[in-house]
């Protein structure tokens, strides 16, 4: 089914450059080794944990060109994997159009299909540390989800802003795995620059977790969830200095028969960037990234409090016409320590405490087509 899945694929994508006035190929690719030790469970121990050699991502993307005001875009994820028997995976990442100039509104733009989703710093988080953004990383939503948002800038370089309908449920399901969740998610973004190389801004979103009742038996479903999520962010951009700070509350509350099981979890993340490309002569970053997650109001098994710490460096050692990286190496250290006061049993002992060493070549290209 899966190679089914390819060979469609690949059809529709080279009948792209026949339809557009103009299509843009590119690619980027992930190869990372990856060491983590930590305690064995049997006698808590320290030892190796993991160690290998992987491609964690490979994204080909395909945008189209249609006319001045209607453009589209459509990526794959490959991705190397042990579920499947071939060793590799293929997922639809994004799939959208993007419609300028329907309404009076300057600048509003109307995407329609799998797309972004313009919460936090997922939207445009560009993996200067190798870790996700705080909101993917931590369960809180999803990166892409099919649905309908308007989002534009707003005059003077003032700020940007999105609202978007979504499934709710990530790009990972459709059709009968929805089954279970007819509610949409809804969000609202913002970000204000009220002088240059200061933002500020926030995201405010609704979603659902399955359904409050069963389709079968009427009886109230104790793994609904209705969700409230909220996300501050600020950002100093100050010579070599990219300073990023980001608040994260998910708000959970389940049918009223299990209200027990209601919680609220919080997150805060401070990273900063310096970049030494003017003091080294080389395109050089040093980064750092200090998390906190507290899901310690929860009564099950996943309840935990987190503390992660994240040293960085990055060299962008090959670049485009436009100075842009479009090779570059990646070299982080992650510390993860979990309160046991506040942590599941699973925790204790430090169990879960692991140090993480990743190292990773990325590479990217982009080429026009017509």
């Amino acid at each position: 089914m899966q190679k089914i899945t390819i060979l469609i694929v690949l059809i529709a994508l080279a009948a792209m450059p026949v339809l557009a006035q103009e299509t843009k190929l590119s690619g980027e690719f992930w190869g990372r080794w990856t060491m983590e030790n930590g305690k064995v469970p049997a006698d808590s121990t320290n030892a190796t944990l993991k160690n290998y050699f992987a491609l964690e991502r490979g994204y080909l993307g395909f945008e189209t060109k249609f006319s001045e005001s209607t453009k589209a875009r459509f990526t794959i994820d490959l991705f190397s994997t042990d579920l499947l028997e071939d060793g590799a995976g293929l997922k639809l990442k994004y799939g959208y159009v993007d419609f300028a100039n329907l309404t009076p509104i300057p600048d509003l733009t109307l995407s329609a299909g799998l797309q972004k989703v313009y919460f936090g710093t997922i939207y445009d988080w560009n993996y200067a540390l190798i870790g996700k953004a705080p909101s993917d990383e931590y369960k809180i939503t999803n990166s892409a989800d099919y649905g309908i948002t308007a989002n534009g800038y707003i005059p003077n370089g003032m700020g940007e802003y999105a609202v978007g309908i979504y499934n709710g449920e990530g790009y990972k399901k459709f059709g009968k795995n929805l089954k279970d969740n007819t509610s949409f998610a809804y969000l609202a973004n913002l970000r204000l620059t009220p002088v240059p190389g200061i933002t500020i801004g926030g995201s405010f979103m609704t979603n659902s977790v399955e359904r409050e009742e069963l389709l079968v038996t009427n009886a109230v479903n104790d793994k609904y969830q209705d969700q409230t999520l909220i996300d501050g962010l600020a950002r100093l951009a100050y010579g070599p200095l990219d300073l990023w700070a980001e608040y994260l509350i998910k708000d959970v509350k389940h049918a009223d028969n299990f209200s027990s099981k209601d919680y609220s979890a919080k997150g805060l993340m401070i990273m900063p960037c310096l970049n030494l490309q003017n003091l080294t002569g080389y395109d050089l970053q040093v980064l750092a990234r200090y998390d906190s997650w507290d899901e310690s109001e929860r009564t099950d098994s996943s309840k935990n409090k987190l503390i992660a710490i994240t040293g960085g460096i990055n060299y962008n050692f090959m670049h485009d016409e436009h100075m842009s990286p479009k090779m570059n190496l990646q070299i982080n250290v992650t510390n993860k320590t979990y309160d046991e006061d506040n942590s599941a049993s699973a925790y204790k002992n430090g169990l879960k405490d692991v140090t993480q060493v990743m190292m990773q070549l990325k590479w990217r290209f982009a080429n026009t087509l017509k």
